[in-house]
């Protein structure tokens, strides 16, 4: 078929579906957007001080740093190196051309809906060739409140981001199992693992139970092999963000965020009260529930690898609840790296958006309840999305303007223009997350820009970005730790007035300068790609070209037109 006819029948197969996704995607954000102010999320801060950072590296020409050179008080924190950027860097290029903050926002969550949109129509698309119910499924699973809790009250950037990839896994992996298809899962799991390391791990744990159920399927030495390439290409896809964590983590003691109590299970009242409320939170939603019931309903007349589908999206709802002994786990790793259980709801909720849909489509199979039934299912989805925002709006409506440098007082804040965003991001309230663990004694002093001298004298530093500093002592100095973390594996260049100087690193793990003469002075630190660090570049820049002809070789031959659905 030639590249002509393609683009016709992809036109239309899937053009009304794709105008339908713009017009939901721009509803998505209309009730918030007509607001005029944006809530001050959980983590909001702490993502934009990522973001604001990416930006102002991207600006001096370094691309990916692995330590903060300008945001979180430059502290030189590696959190820009642990917690994974893939999410933030659409919205540092629009951060560029977009001046007006709360538009910025709100065009953000309008785009990434609209991307969600369609890799949750493709996905499902690629492994069912039933447009009906991809169309639902994506809209069902993008548009539910439980997404607005993620990227919008909870503010979660790498989180929300990674959810974005989950219907390409679990669709990739059916894939996998029926075709030996391996590319969608490869996909998949490589921007999972880009986004958010927890629903990296929580993504895991449900391909191996799917393996496990289907580990006959495996003795197939070319299904074996299939498994094998999305393994190795998703490990060089990623180096760019693995080798420079296992470096940073293999060589320094980490204080990760901890946990803030132990975890433990959801009660059904919650479940209850989420359902019923269309509460923007991380529970279940309307849809979920009724993909839930209609699996449980209509289940022997499933398809094999749906009834799989829902047997483990109701042993991930056993996980999320009190019904399971979480107090057993509580003083474990899992309570540290989980912190809530919640965060497991994430594949019931893509597996029942799915039931949802495909039990809908197919129960009503005339051509006239079939329009029926997807036009009601959407009006419903958008209904509900559209009063989830409203709620949003209004537990927000009342919230203090951010007018004063932000702290977490645990107050609530919404921002109203560029000036509260300037108080968001440009403040002294700190992140202790990522720090060497040897230098959380010395927070206070290392977020408060203060340098330590001979002892335990001080001096305030001011900070000029891009990792420089100037100040002005009276007297010489012997030695002197900076407000800035030293992390072994990491290449540091410190110039002093302009001249590469030796330093050290003390017990606080603080880069330390020696023999400081009295005057002002000024100090640059530079973080240079080592080795190590360049082989991750070129181990991406290999899996790329590799996924390049593999996407070639898969859609550039000779196909036969798809049935249509």
């Amino acid at each position: 078929m030639s590249t002509k006819n393609k683009l016709h029948d992809f036109y239309r197969n899937h053009a009304i579906y794709i105008l339908i996704f713009l017009i939901m995607s721009l509803l998505s954000v209309a009730v918030m957007w007509h607001s005029h102010f944006i809530t001050v999320g959980y983590d909001i801060h702490f993502h934009w001080q990522r973001i604001w950072d990416m930006r102002e590296s991207l600006v001096h020409r370094n691309l990916f740093p692995l330590v903060a050179l300008n945001q979180f008080n430059q502290t030189g924190s590696a959190v820009m190196a642990l917690y994974p950027q893939l999410g933030m860097m659409p919205i540092v290029l629009l951060s560029l051309v977009i001046k007006s903050f709360i538009p910025l926002v709100y065009i953000v969550i309008l785009l990434r809906n609209f991307f969600a949109l369609l890799v949750a129509y493709f996905a499902s698309y690629s492994y069912n060739k039933n447009r009906k119910i991809s169309f639902i499924f994506a809209s069902g699973y993008t548009l539910a409140a439980t997404m607005l809790f993620h990227e919008v009250l909870s503010y979660d950037i790498g989180r929300s981001s990674s959810m974005i990839y989950l219907p390409m896994i679990m669709f990739g992996f059916l894939n996998l199992i029926e075709k030996n298809d391996w590319i969608e899962l490869t996909l998949g799991m490589s921007a999972i693992i880009m986004c958010h390391v927890v629903n990296t791990a929580i993504a895991i744990l449900f391909l191996a139970i799917m393996f496990l159920i289907n580990i006959n399927k495996f003795f197939d030495k070319n299904k074996i092999f299939a498994l094998g390439k999305a393994i190795v290409l998703t490990v060089l896809l990623t180096t760019l963000y693995w080798i420079p964590f296992v470096i940073i983590v293999g060589n320094n003691a980490i204080d990760f965020p901890p946990p803030y109590w132990k975890v433990a299970g959801t009660d059904l009242n919650t479940w209850y009260t989420a359902i019923i409320q269309n509460s923007v939170g991380p529970y279940f939603n309307f849809i979920n529930l009724l993909g839930l019931v209609l699996g449980i309903v209509f289940f022997m007349k499933l398809s094999k690898y749906s009834k799989q589908l829902v047997l483990v999206g109701i042993a991930f709802l056993f996980l999320c609840s009190n019904l399971f002994p979480w107090n057993l786990l509580a003083n474990t790793g899992i309570n540290d790296s989980l912190q809530f259980t919640w965060r497991l709801n994430i594949i019931p909720q893509v597996i029942f958006c799915y039931i949802f849909a495909e039990v809908i489509v197919k129960l009503f199979k005339k051509p006239v309840m079939a329009v029926v039934s997807i036009a009601v299912s959407t009006i419903v989805i958008v209904l509900l999305q559209l009063n989830a925002q409203q709620s949003l709006v209004q537990s927000t409506k009342n919230n203090l303007e951010l007018t004063h440098a932000f702290s977490k007082d645990r107050k609530e804040y919404r921002l109203n223009n560029n000036d509260d965003f300037r108080h968001l991001i440009f403040t002294s309230a700190g992140e202790i997350d990522y720090y060497p663990s040897a230098a959380v004694k010395q927070y206070g002093n290392t977020n408060r820009h203060i340098a330590t001298y001979d002892g335990h004298k001080k001096l305030k530093v001011k900070l000029l970005g891009n990792g420089q500093f100037t100040f002005k002592n009276s007297v010489h100095i012997n030695k002197m730790a900076l407000p800035f973390l030293h992390y072994k594996g990491i290449a540091y260049e410190v110039k002093l007035d302009g001249k590469t100087v030796k330093t050290t690193h003390n017990k606080y793990a603080l880069i330390t300068l020696k023999n400081v003469s009295a005057g002002k002075h000024r100090v640059q630190i530079i973080v240079h790609r080592t080795k190590k660090e360049l082989l991750s570049y070129f181990a991406t820049l290999i899996g790329l070209i590799v996924l390049g002809w593999a996407l070639i070789k898969k859609y550039g031959t000779k196909t036969k037109n798809e049935p249509k659905k």
